[in-house]
């Protein structure tokens, strides 16, 4: 038998934080931006930003979700869900999230990916 996973690993800053309390436990939703950088086949550099929605549960994921800000460097790994919602034109729309297993704050100068 073959083995399935859904992993999805990334690093970036921070551009929004939004808390919110479920059952006592605190739910961090946080945009996390990426960027990839290239040339054109004609030499015209190009910047590519990615935004993500990052849902990370406190506990396990992280030990104090309000202690992430934007603007912070972060490292985080987990699982990618498609969520379905209504928008406020009641259009049906859907979205990517990475749901977070492991989410660090990370020094500007510290990278876990190389």
């Amino acid at each position: 038998k073959m083995e399935q996973f859904n992993r999805m690993e990334m690093q970036g800053l921070v551009g929004s934080v939004r808390i919110t309390k479920f059952e006592d436990t605190a739910i961090a939703n946080i945009s996390v931006a990426t960027n990839y950088a290239y040339k054109t086949r004609e030499g015209q550099p190009v910047m590519e930003t990615l935004w993500m929605n990052v849902v990370a549960r406190e506990g396990k994921t992280i030990a104090k979700p309000d202690s992430i800000k934007k603007g912070d460097w972060v490292h985080v790994v987990g699982r990618l869900r498609t969520r379905n919602f209504t928008d406020s034109e009641g259009n049906e729309r859907m979205t990517y999230e990475l749901i977070a297993a492991k989410l660090k704050k990370m020094d500007e100068d510290e990278n876990v990916a190389s």
